[in-house]
């Protein structure tokens, strides 16, 4: 497929970022109805110990993406198959959650990031199961009463990661490969990649240094820290110490395949109809009117507040973004669904590119396609 030049522009902004030093690299996709519409890539997959160029094939660690990708997805296709619905108590399927600072929380809330729970705590420091992360989540103070404020939060994905594991009794990884890659017939689509994929993926960060800030005092004692530059393993701590596989963060993918998942959430004739009438609502409807951003039970909505899908697109667009420099945000109204993977944490986290701004320009200049 030769570039339209709408493909053109966007590998030009891309490597104009790149030789600004504000990512190393980028892979991308472009994809409707009709399937995948346009990808490239720009820039390096690996700058440190070695330099490896990105590509379209190249996999990337989506890091927040898991959450609608795998949990709200899964959620959403087998919520009542499993018994689990909106309003239901998260108590009820977590007895860990079953105190009185927290027995007001429903699945919503957590779906939402309204649960009023931390937005993050370093669960590894004290804890290698998520048994024992659910236990320090017990005692974690809330932040605000459920449903009176969006507080992002890994945490309540973790438990929502959980109540998944345990409605279903089949891992997380397992269920997602049968539920969700299997039947869109993915093959760079998983948690913990092979061996084999490990040339394909894109570095992270170098010795979890951005963590070890975050984590302070936190983590004192704690001696798990990974050395050297991370490559095919979580950039996430509190992830990679569950072994790789969590509710809020684990999944790698390749631009493509991350477009391809997300093409479900249009509920057009380039899905495969894994998800129903219903859940395609749900993922796309403003769950929480009235507090200062706009939540579906998957994603953020570009109606309220500042978000990256930015000025291309139109209010209805949905979508996430990943802490290591990854996002998608739909557009149901083109439809189209963009994909922006970067790995922006290589080799170090730094205040050198302004991801909003970034991902506002990209969308500005893919929305052309």
């Amino acid at each position: 497929m030769s570039p339209a030049p709408g493909a053109r522009t966007v590998e030009e902004y891309l490597s104009a970022r790149v030789e600004a030093g504000e990512i190393p690299g980028a892979a991308w996709a472009v994809a409707g109805p009709e399937g995948i519409l346009q990808e490239g890539a720009a820039g390096d997959a690996v700058v440190l110990p070695e330099r490896i160029a990105a590509a379209p094939s190249t996999i990337y660690d989506l890091a927040s993406l898991t959450k609608p990708l795998v949990t709200s997805f899964l959620f959403l296709k087998l919520g009542e198959d499993l018994g689990l619905t909106p309003g239901a108590p998260a108590r009820r399927y977590l007895p860990e959650l079953d105190r009185i600072d927290k027995r007001d929380i429903t699945l919503e809330h957590l779906l939402t990031h309204t649960s009023g729970l931390p937005a993050w705590a370093p669960f590894y420091a004290r804890g290698t199961t998520a048994g024992e992360y659910l236990l320090q989540i017990r005692e974690l103070s809330p932040e605000a009463r459920p449903g009176v404020r969006v507080i992002y939060s890994d945490v309540g994905y973790i438990a929502l990661g959980e109540i998944l594991r345990r409605c279903a009794s089949v891992p997380l990884d397992a269920l997602a490969r049968e539920e969700i890659f299997g039947p869109l017939e993915l093959t760079c689509t998983a948690f913990k990649p092979p061996r084999a994929w490990v040339p394909r993926v894109a570095a992270t960060e170098e010795s979890c240094n951005y963590e070890r800030g975050l984590a302070a005092s936190l983590a004192d004692g704690y001696a798990g820290w990974r050395e050297g530059v991370i490559r095919a393993e979580v950039h996430d701590q509190n992830a990679w110490v569950l072994g790789g596989v969590s509710g809020h963060a684990g999944l790698f993918s390749t631009a493509r395949e991350t477009a391809i998942i997300s093409l479900e959430y249009l509920g057009t004739r380039g899905s495969r109809g894994l998800l129903d009438e219903e859940a395609v609502r749900f993922a796309r409807e403003d769950r929480t009117p009235g507090l200062e951003e706009a939540r579906s039970l998957a994603f953020r909505i570009a109606s309220r507040g500042e978000t990256a899908a930015g000025p291309a697109l139109p209010p209805e667009t949905f979508g996430h973004n990943g802490f290591t420099g990854t996002s998608v945000w739909i557009d149901p109204v083109r439809p189209r669904v963009y994909v922006l993977l970067t790995n922006r944490v290589h080799p170090a986290v730094s205040d050198r590119a302004d991801m909003l701004a970034l991902r506002r320009g990209f969308h500005s200049v893919a929305s052309k396609i």
